[in-house]
């Protein structure tokens, strides 16, 4: 539900709500990428580039584990 939500924020121009829902679905599920995802979208909407580039990371890193794919570094 908090990551459904996020992308309702983010499309409705509403980035720290969209933050905090994202947060918390990581919180809910810390392995899943498709959170990371969203907080990097936030993130980045938001100005903080260089947060946004980790949160990008450390998504593309869960979603390759998941699949078996190596690590980006």
């Amino acid at each position: 539900m908090c990551a459904r939500r996020s992308l309702c924020y983010l499309m409705s121009d509403m980035p720290k709500e969209a933050l905090d829902d994202a947060i918390q679905a990581q919180v809910i599920s810390p392995v899943w990428h498709v959170a990371s995802y969203l907080q990097s979208a936030s993130l980045g909407i938001l100005g903080m580039e260089k947060e946004s580039q980790i949160a990008l990371k450390e998504g593309s890193n869960l979603e390759a584990k998941m699949n078996g794919v190596p690590r980006v570094k």
